[in-house]
């Protein structure tokens, strides 16, 4: 005669039975904002559109070995590519030689980029992940919002003088290790008369031709952030984590946020401690000087770290495809807003104020 106790335990088992191995999908950012570079400062292979992506894939209720993915990009209906990554591939990609999901944790794909032509625009992206689990061959699938965005603010070139643009907007960039609010991020080291960014061995600030260079603001509007007390640390010097007092924003060190009143805000970054010039409620115009170039929060050396944003707060609002306007480059002024592409010299102007 069976107890209570067996028929729980019957029941029990009858439940745990019948969860069947599933797979779950998320993207960071949940919509995705497509850039699109269709003028350069020099020819190029025709026009192109970028994305970025983090993709979350969690193994439900059973064991999954994750085994592919597809990827493909739709205009409307019309698919515009398609990509096919074997399991071998989604090891190299996170270096992992073991793609075993134990049940209900999971395994992020870091930093997934495709670039393009833009004839037609990408305005969704299907995912499709394929996984094995008690011997079936389970999926999932997850359909991603694509917004292309052109940038609404004339920026004009913050700097003055000879730049380089060390980072921009193409497969090489390492901002777009952080998908969300870099993901279109510039950095700018500037020139010396020897065409290095730095004299002797680079070990100290003033070596760095980028140190203490003014910095002017992009555009008018309001100052909707500011972090001023960061120190600036010696060209490779780890940072103490304490400085960032839990809040990550300071991982940016010295930053002024500005609001251009249309939802684009301009972000400066690793400015110098002490430097910067204006508080937050200010309204000011272009040309203003915000402060000078530092090394402050995690970075390697002294350069200027610029963004557009959807808002002030950093990994929280989006980042933005940016264009500057008047600026030389390649023995061309660009009065018009133009891409900035990574390991262009550009030469900004005398700032002039509105």
């Amino acid at each position: 005669m069976s107890t209570q106790a067996d028929v729980q335990a019957a029941a029990e088992s009858s439940t745990e039975s019948s969860k069947h191995a599933g797979l779950q999908l998320e993207s960071r950012p949940a919509r995705l904002i497509a850039a699109r570079y269709e003028q350069l400062p020099f020819p190029m292979l025709g026009p192109r559109q970028e994305i970025v992506f983090d993709l979350g894939i969690t193994a439900l209720n059973q064991p999954v070995l994750l085994a592919g993915m597809v990827v493909k990009g739709y205009n409307d209906h019309q698919m515009l590519f398609e990509q096919r990554w074997p399991g071998r591939v989604i090891q190299k990609h996170v270096h992992e030689e073991d793609l075993n999901i134990p049940p209900n944790t999971g395994i992020a794909l870091r930093s997934l980029h495709f670039m393009l032509h833009s004839y037609e625009l990408l305005n969704m992206v299907e995912v499709t992940v394929i996984g094995k689990a008690e011997g079936e061959t389970i999926q999932a699938m997850l359909q991603i919002p694509v917004r292309q965005y052109e940038t609404q603010t004339d920026l004009h070139f913050p700097l003055r003088g000879a730049w380089w643009a060390i980072q921009g907007s193409d497969w090489s960039d390492q901002h777009k290790q952080e998908v969300f609010s870099q993901t279109y991020a510039l950095d700018f080291v500037k020139l010396g008369p020897d065409n290095q960014f730095f004299s002797g061995n680079g070990m100290q600030l003033e070596d760095h031709y980028s140190w203490n260079q003014p910095v002017y603001a992009t555009a008018g509007g309001k100052v909707a952030y500011i972090c001023y007390d960061m120190p600036d640390l010696l060209p490779g010097a780890p940072i103490d984590p304490r400085l960032f007092r839990d809040d990550v924003r300071r991982l940016l060190g010295n930053a002024v946020a500005i609001s251009h009143a249309n939802g684009e805000f301009s972000y400066f970054a690793h400015l110098q401690q002490a430097s910067i010039q204006v508080k937050e409620g200010d309204l000011i115009r272009r040309g203003t000087l915000i402060g000078r170039v530092g090394n402050s929060g995690r970075s390697p050396s002294p350069h200027l770290h610029f963004q557009l944003m959807e808002g002030p707060n950093l990994f929280i609002d989006q980042g933005l495809p940016v264009k500057f306007s008047h600026f030389s480059a390649g023995g061309q002024f660009f009065e018009q807003p133009m891409t900035i592409p990574t390991r262009m010299i550009v030469i900004g102007p005398e700032p002039e104020t509105e």
